[in-house]
């Protein structure tokens, strides 16, 4: 059973889970495992997040320390069997794992950080259902375009 701490270049505790630059693993005893980093850590959507929980879940990591995460995010975490907690942002690692730091246990979704974009909650739409797009004027599905009956457009004669 590991820990993994969400860490910021600086090696303190990063503000957001998904936009953490890396994570530090540590086993029972306090001797660092791995170091991982987030490579899309400023990309929008779940997809790197989906990694993320991946890489930590093969390190045997059973708890999360962190800023702040998002419901979606946190949700899933959760769901997963991962015991996650809150910490004060920019604390020092070491005072995370001395126990100086008080640490928030987050039990539910709702406990999560509010989405802030529009689109289906976490930008990429992986929450939303899919709206089918209006086709617009004068395109067809297939790439032809029929012109039969159109005389004027935009004041060019056909």
């Amino acid at each position: 059973m590991s820990v993994a701490i969400a860490i910021t270049p600086n090696h303190e505790v990063a503000g957001h889970f998904g936009k953490a630059a890396g994570f530090v693993v540590y086993d029972e005893q306090g001797q660092l495992i791995a170091e991982l980093v987030n490579h899309g850590r400023k990309e929008v959507g779940c997809k790197h997040k989906k990694q993320l929980q991946a890489q930590l879940a093969a390190h045997n990591v059973k708890t999360l320390l962190l800023g702040n995460v998002g419901q979606r995010s946190l949700a899933r975490l959760l769901r997963t069997g991962f015991a996650v907690f809150r910490v004060p942002n920019r604390a020092p690692v070491q005072d995370v794992l001395d126990g100086k730091v008080a640490r928030e246990p987050l039990l539910s979704a709702e406990q999560g950080r509010p989405c802030k974009r529009e689109k289906g909650g976490c930008g990429c739409g992986c929450g939303s259902k899919k709206a089918v797009k209006p086709a617009k004027i004068g395109m067809t599905a297939s790439g032809t375009i029929n012109v039969n009956g159109l005389t004027k457009l935009g004041g060019f004669k056909l």
